[in-house]
């Protein structure tokens, strides 16, 4: 359901885009998407943390994501420019956290099943996110040099953005056949 809310409220600013190429409705949108999103991705991350000291730094840096966040709305504002630096920021603790999640499986448990719904979604974030924050890192760059070779970026950002709503796709799928089979079980059972 939280990858299905992400995907959703993306949706949002994507199709907005559609009708307004810049402007204060669409920087609004954007901005309360970054924040909406990370708060989501914790939602989704957090649980699977087994590891006291790690759910620690998790908790760290969910603190130091928020509080950078909010400064930054504060400085900037919801609708005055969009905050490339809170996409960069966010995609930045994404991969630190989903580095804690995979040392967190492996060390305590036999490791993140590869045909598990969560698997398809770990690993769309994290092919996702790096790429994400070297591309927004360098959008103030990009936008005022709209001819430079830099701006290639989009296409290679734009690959990684399909490729994690295709395994978004395929969790889903896997989730939903997860959820029908457990169903199928306890009517079989009487349950």
């Amino acid at each position: 359901m939280i990858i299905l809310g992400i995907v959703a409220l993306a949706a949002i600013p994507q199709l907005l885009r559609a009708f307004i190429s810049a402007g204060p409705l669409l920087n609004l949108a954007y901005n309360l998407y970054t924040i909406t999103e990370i708060t989501l991705i914790c939602c989704l991350l957090y649980p699977k943390v087994i590891n006291p000291g790690r759910k620690k730094i998790f908790t760290i840096t969910t603190v130091l994501v928020t509080v950078f966040n909010i400064l930054a709305v504060i400085w900037f504002g919801l609708s005055a420019r969009f905050i490339s630096e809170a996409v960069s920021v966010n995609n930045l603790v994404y991969t630190i956290w989903i580095l804690l999640i995979i040392l967190d499986q492996y060390e305590i448990t036999d490791g993140i099943r590869i045909g598990s719904p969560f698997f398809w979604y770990l690993t769309g974030i994290l092919l996702y996110a790096p790429c994400t924050m070297l591309v927004f890192s360098l959008w103030q760059y990009i936008k005022i040099h709209p001819d430079s070779v830099m701006t290639k970026l989009w296409i290679i950002q734009s690959i990684f953005n399909i490729t994690m709503y295709g395994l978004f796709t395929i969790g889903i799928w896997k989730d939903q056949k997860t959820h029908q089979a457990k169903v199928i079980y306890q009517r079989a059972n009487g349950k």
